[in-house]
């Protein structure tokens, strides 16, 4: 698969499994991905990560696999004060919360 066609199977898997999932401590989403090998997602948060928010990646991210069979995922929450300009967005933002 073209990294093209990827990108764009990718950003409306991602965007159809975070209807409903978004919460107010979210700041932003991070996707990116290696081919079909590797798919990496990040909530970057505005407090410590707990359980349910592993738990929502977990089931955003099984959502993505239901439709792109890729090798192997990570996961990742992080809490974070910088600027969303400061973190890493991988490939590409899939969400990012308004700020003042």
């Amino acid at each position: 698969m073209e990294y093209k066609e990827l990108r764009r199977n990718v950003l409306l898997s991602i965007q159809r499994a975070l209807l409903g999932m978004i919460y107010p401590e979210i700041r932003a989403i991070a996707v990116g991905f290696e081919g079909l090998g590797k798919l990496t997602v990040i909530y970057y948060l505005d407090r410590e990560p707990n359980n349910d928010d592993f738990e929502n990646i977990s089931d955003v991210t099984a959502e993505v696999l239901g439709d792109i069979n890729f090798s192997e995922v990570e996961e990742k929450c992080f809490f974070s004060d910088e600027i969303i300009t400061k973190l890493d967005n991988l490939d590409l933002w899939v969400y990012i919360r308004k700020e003042n």
